[in-house]
């Protein structure tokens, strides 16, 4: 038997707010769940990011100290620049650099530059300089050893938000804070590069690659 309907029939008021409440605990719920699920993704996303960063830096620190050749290089007025190879914690001094907010760590020229085909009338050197601007690591490249009036460097940055950054190299086995080597054939080429700082949210980080130096 059916109930009859009259214009009393429908939900009362309890039900009414039984059925909202149930419907907004849903909501909380689905809504607290979502903001979990970006964070999450937004926290694993920068620890990638970090993780590409670190990796970019180890390899190209890695390649670059690897491939070192002690060859003089001419400034973009054709003079000889002071060093063949440099490394200094404090700033390595150099004429073009002092007006910027910067200090170079270190200064070398490396060989293994790609030249697909041997298209372009180039060799496979380029001069590399790892420096510090504000709180972030940078690596600038020359692409031709000896610079020009038109010559253009290119900067990556490789990791920011850092501080405390120290450079030495190993010669012998002592760590020191300088080096710097004014003639192709002179000896003394470091066996090691170390790199240290502190990285916001990650910590004290440090890299060590060797020269050929020291794989001899």
């Amino acid at each position: 038997m059916t109930r009859p309907v009259t214009a009393e029939s429908g939900f009362s008021l309890i039900e009414v707010l039984v059925s909202v409440f149930v419907f907004a605990v849903i909501g909380a719920i689905s809504v607290a769940l979502m903001s979990s699920s970006l964070s999450a993704q937004a926290v694993n996303r920068e620890a990638l990011d970090r993780t590409a960063q670190l990796d970019r830096l180890r390899t190209l620190l890695r390649e670059d100290a690897g491939q070192i050749v002690l060859r003089p290089v001419r400034d973009a007025h054709g003079a000889p620049e002071h060093a063949v190879f440099a490394a200094d914690a404090d700033g390595v001094r150099q004429t073009g650099n002092l007006a910027r907010d910067e200090r170079v760590l270190l200064v070398l020229t490396r060989r293994g530059r790609a030249n697909p085909g041997l298209l372009r009338a180039r060799s496979s050197l380029m001069r590399v300089e790892y420096l510090v601007r504000e709180d972030t690591l940078i690596r600038r490249v020359r692409a031709y050893p000896d610079a020009t009036a038109r010559t253009q460097d290119s900067e990556v940055v490789l990791v920011s938000d850092v501080s405390g950054v120290e450079l030495d190299v190993l010669q012998g086995a002592v760590w020191s804070r300088r080096l710097r080597l004014t003639a192709a054939g002179e000896a003394g080429l470091p066996g090691a590069i170390r790199l240290r700082y502190d990285w916001a949210g990650m910590g004290a980080m440090e890299h060590v690659v060797l020269t050929p130096g020291g794989v001899q």
